[in-house]
């Protein structure tokens, strides 16, 4: 192959055709809306003066190097929908290369019990399709039942930001993106591996709050935790319960609940303690402050396990005893099942 380069402003290198372009301009950007996290650019939403069709928003994207722009509303009328079951279509910003323009569309999707939206079709030199937006089609009429946002939004270098569930197309391994429950309020930056696909890099700003769950039932209790992903699978958590049933409880195993299951097929193993200062009599049978443990291994729920409060000899043994106004105190990090790997 003969060697070449360009632009260039005399030779071959003037030469810039759409081809060219691509191949310049693809490696280095990134496809997506251009703007900032809560823009409506070229949003979509039911249509205000239309039935059965949406309304895409003014705005710009940015695909495969060209531009498509609109600076007024767009209505995009459904497809018939007479089906017995509900279907998803998919507003695209479809890029035709061999005509040299780039246009708003709807890609029918298939009637189904539970529906799944069209594929794209995406080719280098040809037709490209960028998804705007998931709409569900009511069963039996064409209506919008919900939309679901599949924008990424790109701005001046920074990570595209994402919406809940999803995620940049045709990521490379190392590509980053910003994302913020809209449940939750977690800001993040999850990255794209070779091996496993998008996860969590790290969580940004404060820990994120939930609340424990005991299993017993013997009155009742306080609980508060935090937690925050530290890395793709890991995530540190500390929680405090605190029995404020007027008793102590001495019954089976107790054990608490974890913000997201752990990661199963290993036993792994948290710090912990028990708190009993307002008792310092021992109420309970239990001295001021306890030390031990807290297991898990692959669920939801950490156990907790405890020096024995008898001869060393005895060992430890799993948490039954809860006395009175005592707390119980869970931190550490542990290997999440972020991947869904089961007991693999």
């Amino acid at each position: 192959m003969a060697e070449t380069s360009w632009p260039f402003d005399k030779g071959d290198g003037q030469r810039v055709d759409p081809a060219r372009w691509q191949s310049l301009i693809t490696p280095g950007t990134a496809n997506g809306v251009i703007g900032r996290w809560g823009d409506s650019a070229l949003s979509v939403s039911v249509s205000s003066s239309q039935p059965g069709a949406v309304d895409v928003a003014p705005g710009k994207a940015f695909v495969r190097g060209v531009i498509y722009q609109t600076d007024q509303p767009v209505t995009l009328a459904l497809n018939a929908q007479t089906e017995p079951n509900p279907r998803i279509d998919l507003v695209v910003v479809e890029l035709d290369i061999p005509n040299s323009k780039a246009a708003l569309r709807t890609l029918k999707g298939q009637p189904a019990p539970a529906p799944v939206a069209p594929g794209v079709r995406q080719i280098d030199g040809g037709i490209w399709q960028y998804p705007l937006a998931q709409v569900t089609v009511r069963r039996g009429q064409t209506a919008v039942e919900s939309i679901r946002d599949v924008r990424t939004l790109v701005d001046s270098g920074r990570p595209p930001a994402v919406a809940n569930s999803n995620i940049p197309t045709n990521p490379t391994p190392g590509d980053l993106a910003y994302y913020k429950s809209q449940d939750t309020g977690a800001e993040e930056l999850h990255m794209y591996a070779a091996n496993g696909g998008w996860s969590i890099a790290a969580s940004l700003g404060k820990a994120i709050s939930y609340t424990p769950q005991l299993n017993w039932s013997g009155g009742s209790y306080s609980a508060k935790g935090q937690y925050q992903w530290i890395s793709s699978n890991s995530m540190f958590v500390s929680l405090n319960v605190r029995n404020t049933s007027g008793k102590t409880w001495k019954n089976d195993a107790l054990n608490v609940s974890l913000p997201t299951k752990s990661r199963g097929g290993m036993w792994q193993v948290l710090t912990c303690a028990l708190m009993n200062n307002d008792h310092a009599d021992g109420n309970g049978g239990m001295p001021n402050y306890v030390i031990g443990s807290a297991y898990t291994y692959g669920g939801s729920t950490c156990q907790p396990v405890f020096q024995t409060t008898g001869p060393p000899m005895n060992g430890g043994d799993w948490w039954g005893t809860f006395p009175v106004d005592s707390t119980l105190i869970v931190t550490g990090v542990y290997v999440a099942d972020y991947f869904r790997e089961g007991n693999a």
